[in-house]
């Protein structure tokens, strides 16, 4: 017995009320993605909590704001390796955060999008651009302003490691713009024209 032949004949009515349908889909679909707020099950983990404020910390110009979420082991390292700076343990990296809010007025950490969190890891990485404007209350504030440099703005990778809960920060892995780390150097040194 033979199987009945489909009838795939379609009214015009038919044909114009499917094209209107695909055609509203393919507005709505791409606008509902664009207006609607994403959301990512890893937005509400205590890692890009703790993450979050780390990176608000820096606007707060104070070490102790910026050390809050530390473990007390925690750890620091200014990358690439060729910088050759040595690794910071907790009080090292306080008083080098001090050192470097003390030449800024205003400072601000800000992340790129997207922020990745590796839950393998529990590390959070992110493209940040940091930077703000620079003080003419401290020496070296003094010596940039006098260069003609209100604000300093340098790009960087944070990579922030977490303990396992997400709640304290082991440790810090700052790629920065190794170039503007130097001129930034050699201006406050007065070594750069």
């Amino acid at each position: 017995m033979s199987t009945p032949t489909p009838n795939l004949s379609f009214t015009p009515k038919e044909i114009r009320l499917a094209t209107a349908t695909l055609a509203t889909l393919a507005i709505i679909a791409p606008t509902l993605y664009y207006l609607l707020p994403s959301y990512s099950s890893t937005e509400s983990t205590p890692h890009l909590t703790t993450f979050r404020k780390f990176i608000a910390a820096y606007s707060s110009r104070r070490p102790q704001a910026l050390t809050a979420t530390a473990s007390n082991n925690f750890t620091y390292r200014s990358l690439p390796s060729s910088r050759k700076t040595s690794p910071r343990n907790l009080e090292s990296f306080h008083a080098h955060a001090a050192q470097m809010f003390d030449l800024f007025e205003s400072f601000n950490m800000i992340t790129q999008d997207p922020v990745h969190f590796s839950k393998s890891t529990n590390t959070v990485t992110a493209h940040c651009k940091m930077g703000g404007r620079v003080s003419e209350s401290s020496e070296g504030g003094k010596k940039l302003i006098e260069q003609g440099v209100e604000q300093w703005w340098v790009e960087c990778v944070l990579m922030v490691k977490m303990d396992r809960s997400g709640r304290r920060v082991v440790g810090v892995s700052e790629f920065v713009d190794s170039a503007k780390a130097e001129e930034l150097r050699e201006r406050i040194e007065g070594g750069f024209e």
